[in-house]
């Protein structure tokens, strides 16, 4: 558990004094408050009555949390510090993740993914994905140089866009945003 904030002080039976605080639960991410003394050496709130805590799903739930609320996570600049967020039903709730993931296509060796690099953790924008297929969904630096040699290669009518999806690395919906100058506009 990692200190957030002290809270309060109290006398026990005895008149000891007995601090109390705000700590974050390193497995699910929520504030609880706790004794001090015990609080520092627990390492999760015990919250977890879903039995699930070594799970991988509950890891893919845990880690997504990490990278948008965790400003000390090695990928926070990326998603949290970038503004993404996760849908309110997802934050604090375990259980409505895995029923979700489990209804739409979860199975252990797939990524979850969002099919917006620059959305949310929401139902809508996400998905369950293999390795490849995400490769192809992540934000690239697409220079100038390479939007035209993409748009040119959709003219001749040689390449399909999921062609220069593969070939470019990027994701069907950047293809579709250069060759119709919705994004890197022509020079």
């Amino acid at each position: 558990m990692q200190l957030v904030r002290k809270t309060r002080k109290e006398k026990n039976k005895n008149g000891n004094k007995i601090r109390y605080a705000i700590f974050k639960c390193l497995e699910c991410l929520q504030e609880v408050e706790r004794q001090m003394s015990n609080g520092l050496k627990a390492k999760s709130c015990g919250n977890h009555q879903h039995g699930e805590s070594n799970t991988k799903l509950y890891g893919v739930w845990r880690n997504m949390k990490n990278r948008i609320l965790n400003p000390n996570h090695k990928q926070y600049k990326d998603y949290g510090g970038r503004g993404i967020t996760i849908c309110p039903e997802w934050t604090n709730d375990y259980i409505t993740f895995r029923d979700w993931a489990l209804s739409n296509g979860y199975k252990e060796g797939l990524i979850f993914d969002r099919e917006n690099p620059d959305g949310n953790y929401e139902p809508s924008n996400c998905r369950f994905l293999t390795i490849e297929e995400s490769n192809r969904n992540t934000r690239k630096t697409i220079t100038m140089e390479i939007a035209n040699e993409i748009r040119y290669l959709w003219k001749t009518g040689n390449c399909t866009q999921k062609e220069l999806s593969i070939k470019f690395n990027v994701s069907h919906q950047t293809i579709s945003l250069i060759i119709n100058n919705k994004n890197w506009r022509l020079a």
